[in-house]
């Protein structure tokens, strides 16, 4: 049996912007609206990440990464900067299952036909669904992985940035200057007032909240009142 009810931005982690009554704001690109909603509600999917024909549970997985991450992420908050080697890889861990979902946010109905090989050695004809490509795409070398990027050799700072915004493109990947340049800068909205910027520090002035609304796929979440209505179109943005 699957999970009904998946979030597909992490309720331990939207706390974060819920002000009065667990309430945030939240806009839904895909069908261009923004709306209020409980943290329960918010990003809600039903059925979302259940595989169709593979069979490792990944909101299982998903879950085991959020309830040693969301620790992390709180210690982080509150001005804990210097991180164990094991809360460092928890973070990563965290930064790397959003950015994996965020890379699909907007494809929940995805359906794809398959042939699946059997023990037997038969073959049978399949429809993947969006748990079953989420699975598949861990193991293809040209999606990134943020692991081997070496995050836990690199500095670690966490700025105060007042309103900030979050969403299913909240992890930012930035190069430098030059063309084709490597990522040399990771950054995630702790919360509305903490950025946490993993490597080289990004110049004045960058549009995060801009940034991150332009990079989600489907889902914006902010403090209730502060989210702009024309993120609902995000080819605008």
């Amino acid at each position: 049996m699957g999970v009904k009810r998946g979030h597909m931005v992490s309720k331990g982690y939207i706390e974060a912007w819920a002000v009065s009554q667990n309430v945030v704001d939240v806009i839904d690109i895909q069908d261009r609206r923004g709306f209020p909603s409980s943290i329960r509600n918010a990003t809600v999917v039903s059925y979302v990440y259940d595989p169709k024909v593979l069979a490792l549970d990944l909101e299982k997985a998903y879950s085991k990464i959020e309830d040693v991450g969301t620790p992390v992420i709180v210690k982080l908050r509150k001005g804990g900067q210097s991180l164990t080697d094991e809360e460092r890889d928890a973070m990563i861990a965290f930064l790397d299952m959003h950015l994996d979902r965020g890379r699909y946010a907007d494809q929940t109905k995805l359906r794809a036909p398959a042939l699946v090989l059997k023990t037997g050695g038969e073959i049978e004809e399949a429809e993947l669904g969006l748990g079953d490509v989420l699975l598949l795409s861990q193991s293809l070398p040209e999606v990134l992985r943020l692991p081997t990027l070496g995050l836990d050799q690199w500095e670690w700072k966490v700025w105060p940035v007042e309103g900030l915004v979050t969403g299913d493109g909240a992890v930012l990947l930035w190069g430098s200057s030059s063309k084709d340049a490597e990522i040399c800068t990771v950054t995630f909205p702790l919360s509305p007032t903490r950025l946490l910027v993993i490597g080289r520090d990004l110049p004045d002035g960058v549009p995060m909240n801009d940034r991150i609304a332009s990079n989600s796929k489907r889902w914006i979440v902010g403090v209730h009142g502060s989210l702009k209505l024309d993120w609902a179109d995000a080819t605008d943005v």
